[in-house]
């Protein structure tokens, strides 16, 4: 930057058409001793000078100076050490954030920034979070540019260093030790009031000065030449770092960019689903699917067309935008894939979801998330079970840790009745590939409860599934009242019911809704008056029917409560899972009556 000052002055200054560097020699600028190849030494009166008179146009141009820039690999580095060793110290003369943006990048815990010398109080030597010291103040807080301001150290910062530095061994890098407040305060410590000794690293070349070396030498320090400051800290984390691995590092990287890139995408489609609720009127739907349509414009982004379709309620206009996007991205796997789910769950065309299906793979034979699609199609659609096996077994060989997939291959051996020490097995690898993934550990929490009859853990995983997503998904909250229903805990079991009939969708129910109205008429009949009502409507209006799920818990709980009606609640349950015709209820009166 001092040299970009430098140029700009003499631009605005120099009238007589002497070239840069003779200009400066002749000290237009006031500056004793400045040259071109040492203006570094002379930044804060450069800084002064080239914003003499308007300090805050100097701090602005800092601002744009900083903006836009990425951590280097050396950052990156420094990031590792203070995550994996007890070195969680930075003191430094820089405005940036780089430090706690590595951190950020690498999701590793925030450092407390104190960036003005009013915030030295909360410097402290037992450390619970990494600390990065800004002796010259943060970017946004009036940095400390000017001769004045970097010249002395504020009282603050001398207590702040001085309980540092008795406890942390300075290691010293891109430091020149041009500024008079910390090199004055170095220089202000007596010999044995630094732990250690001062290790002064340098750009081999270029020989600290005569100053830091005096400094050096009365506090026993060493001089260490690097090559840069990158591959200097690439050779400090392989030595403090113990089984340092940069592989790990990168696909670290990798893949919590791709976790936040699919977390945005599944927060912008809920969008679409929080619209839809009953409590939001036609108009707001309306036009919050005018806004998401709207705001997709890249013709060239798979995902743009999938959100332009998404948000369009027709189907017919909806299946037009995705036969758009397929001329547009023809070779779009993703794209593909969705219409093929599209064309299945809501035009409940299998025989065009399945030539559609086959044409992902065409495109990319590996590709795992069409080949794990395409084996839940089988699976779910088709009931093909042998083929589905063998598209779940390629999925698996193409991406062995695909979360997903391994779930739902789970999900299916239950199913199938097939080997469940297998299907254990695949949960496992499924939450060891994502153990927050929300739906696996619901699925694995049943499993638990009604093959393993485990119910402690099954408990306990629901209580994680329900923790990674935020108590919000109603299967979860629905099966986990039910086993607290069927332990007797009842009181907790209402807890959570009450939270998975508030987020019921009453206009498009599902098997949870008979799910939640069944525990709520066997176990708490008094406080939901209405549970009669709505089993009734969901099995006349809407067909809804359970399948083979298990109410034995929950009845016995009844039973044991003396339930008015517990006669007729096994007929229930056989209606509810298509066992016995809705006509073996007419007699009930309480049915009647509903």
């Amino acid at each position: 930057m001092a040299e970009n000052w430098l140029n700009e002055l003499h631009l605005r200054e120099c009238r007589d058409d002497l070239d840069r560097d003779t200009w400066i020699a002749s000290n237009a600028l006031g500056i004793d001793g400045l040259t071109w190849d040492h203006a570094a030494e002379f930044y804060p009166l450069i800084f002064e000078r080239r914003f003499r008179g308007d300090p805050e146009s100097g701090f602005a141009a800092l601002e744009v100076a900083m903006d836009g820039k990425e951590p280097s690999i050396g950052y990156s580095m420094l990031a590792e050490v203070i995550q994996q060793t007890r070195h969680k110290v930075v003191v430094t003369t820089n405005f940036d954030n780089l430090v706690a943006d590595a951190l950020a990048i690498h999701a590793y815990k925030p450092p407390l920034i104190v960036g003005h010398e009013s915030l030295t109080g909360y410097v402290r030597t037992a450390l619970r979070r990494p600390l990065v010291a800004k002796i010259h103040r943060d970017l946004f807080l009036q940095p400390k540019s000017d001769k004045a301001g970097v010249s002395t150290l504020e009282q603050g910062w001398i207590d702040a260093l001085t309980r540092l530095f008795k406890h942390y061994m300075p290691l010293v890098i891109g430091y020149g030790g041009n500024d008079g407040s910390l090199m004055g305060f170095l220089n202000s410590l007596k010999p044995g009031d630094i732990t250690g000794r001062i290790i002064w690293c340098y750009r081999v070349g270029s020989l600290p000065s005569a100053i830091v070396q005096e400094l050096l030498a009365k506090h026993d320090g060493v001089m260490v030449a690097i090559p840069s400051f990158d591959i200097f800290m690439l050779q400090l984390a392989a030595t403090l770092i113990p089984n340092f691995e940069m592989g790990k590092i990168l696909n670290r990287l990798e893949e919590r960019g791709n976790a936040r890139a699919e977390n945005y995408r599944n927060q912008v489609q809920n969008l679409l689903k929080e619209s839809d609720a009953a409590t939001v009127s036609s108009v707001d739907q309306e036009a919050t699917r005018q806004v998401l349509a709207d705001a997709f414009k890249d013709s060239n982004n798979w995902w743009s067309w999938e959100m332009r379709a998404r948000a369009e309620a027709d189907p017919e206009k909806r299946n037009n935008i995705y036969l758009e996007g397929l001329s547009t991205l023809p070779s779009s796997v993703d794209l593909i894939r969705s219409y093929a789910i599209f064309l299945t769950c809501e035009r409940k065309d299998l025989d065009a979801a399945e030539v559609v299906f086959k044409h992902a793979l065409e495109v990319d034979p590996k590709n795992a998330d069409s080949l794990g699609d395409y084996a839940n199609f089988l699976a779910n659609y088709r009931k093909d079970s042998n083929v589905a096996e063998i598209m779940y077994k390629r999925a698996l060989e193409a991406d062995p840790k695909h979360a997903n997939n391994l779930g739902n291959y789970a999900n299916f051996l239950v199913r199938n009745h097939s080997d469940i020490d297998v299907a254990e097995a695949m949960y496992k690898r499924a939450l060891e590939a994502d153990p927050k993934r929300a739906i696996t550990l619901g699925n694995y929490a049943i499993f638990l409860a009604n093959y393993r009859k485990d119910l402690d853990a099954a408990e306990m995983m629901y209580k994680h599934a329900l923790e990674a997503d935020n108590y919000k998904n109603i299967n979860t909250l629905g099966n986990y009242a039910g086993l607290l229903f069927a332990r007797g805990q009842m009181d907790e079991a209402r807890s959570v019911l009450d939270i998975a009939i508030d987020l019921l969708d009453g206009k498009q129910p599902a098997t949870i809704n008979a799910e939640c109205w069944m525990y709520a008429y066997c176990c708490a009949p008094l406080a939901y008056t209405n549970a009669l009502i709505e089993l009734k409507r969901l099995i006349r209006e809407f067909s809804i029917r359970t399948d083979e799920w298990d109410f034995s818990g929950v009845i016995a709980q009844a039973l044991k409560a003396n339930h008015p009606e517990s006669e007729w609640l096994p007929r229930l349950v056989d209606v509810l899972a298509d066992r016995a015709s809705v006509k073996t209820l007419d007699a009930w009166a309480a049915w009647k009556a509903a």
